[in-house]
């Protein structure tokens, strides 16, 4: 009969610091000392190693909670996503405040969340786990952040604002405009993880259109299917689209590979243009590129102040730039 996790844990008992000490021959307090890394306690390197060495010998894993209480921080920062991927500029982002983090003595665990911050599923967290900050990325509104924040035992850090969706989404229809076209076509993935940034950058291409005294663009939310992109193709051309706005370069890509499918072209028969400049938008993509390096900078700055930690990252650029191709 196959042993589940359950069975194992409940067929061995979890090594204590007790039995830590005993096996080494110390007192309790010495293996505290040790685990904990106590400073101004003098502990002989020999007493030190022989305790770590039977630590991991018995597999004793010290309680987080406990050592929390003990010693006031956890040096655990918990990311909660909405997805397990954001795209390039976030991925890149996640990247750099991991490795700045861990620079610092802290490490970083990034848990999606798939509810609302206040369901049970998100308080079930804390019995777990007490992070000395809770950091949000993915575009959790301000009103949800405020409802995280009075439930969670840490300080709540969150990357709403650090870039301006809406302005995106400006920048892409301002581009279109300019360039003579006046019925306009927003993009936005089915994605509940990327709701938040598509609303925001869809209401920044209807606040370029009311500008230009134009009607409101066209929005279309497709799923991750040719077939998909193909009816939204179809529902552009009864409506006189001339050019669309995909909410990312992935949606943007999607679209021109929809168009190739109907033995169709952009500009010719749809300008399309993206937003973040991933390496796949290189050959052909008009786009709204967002600085990678900048943002993370930005996210990665906010979380080490919010920790009181130094936090002198300042790459040179814009976060925002429009890079010209053969799309639109």
């Amino acid at each position: 009969m196959r042993r589940t996790v359950k069975d194992e844990q409940e067929g061995r008992r979890r090594a204590t610091s007790t039995d830590v000490a005993r096996e080494s021959g110390v007192s309790r307090a010495t293996v505290s000392y040790v685990l904990n890394d106590t400073p101004n306690k003098h502990i002989s390197p020999a007493t030190r190693e022989l305790v770590i060495r039977t630590a991991r010998r018995l597999g004793h894993v010290p309680n987080p909670q406990a050592r929390a209480l003990k010693t006031g921080n956890s040096n655990i920062v918990l990311c909660l996503v909405p997805a397990l991927t954001l795209g390039f500029v976030f991925d890149h982002a996640l990247d750099a405040l991991t490795r700045e983090l861990a620079r610092r003595g802290y490490v970083l665990l990034v848990h999606r969340i798939s509810e609302r911050v206040d369901s049970r599923a998100v308080r079930d967290i804390w019995k777990y786990l007490t992070p000395t900050l809770v950091v949000t990325i993915g575009g959790l509104p301000p009103a949800e952040t405020a409802v995280l924040e009075k439930h969670a035992p840490a300080p709540v850090v969150s990357d709403y604002g650090i870039v301006e969706h809406g302005r995106i989404g400006q920048l892409q229809a301002d581009y279109l405009i300019d360039r003579g076209h006046r019925r306009i076509g927003f993009v936005m993935p089915s994605d509940p993880a990327l709701h938040a940034y598509a609303m925001d950058r869809a209401a920044g291409v209807t606040r370029a259109c009311e500008k230009a005294s134009l009607v409101p663009p066209v929005v279309a939310i497709v799923e991750e299917s040719l077939k998909s992109y193909g009816n939204c193709l179809g529902v552009f051309e009864r409506a006189g689209v001339t050019a669309a706005c995909g909410h990312n370069d992935d949606v943007a890509l999607m679209l021109l590979e929809a168009l190739r499918d109907r033995r169709q072209s952009a500009p010719g028969d749809l300008a399309v243009i993206g937003a973040d400049d991933i390496p796949l938008a290189e050959r052909e993509l008009t786009t709204v590129a967002l600085n990678a390096e900048v943002c993370a900078a930005s996210i990665t700055n906010k979380v080490l102040a919010a920790l009181g930690a130094d936090n002198d990252l300042a790459p040179q650029g814009q976060l925002l730039s429009l890079i010209r191709r053969t799309s639109a």
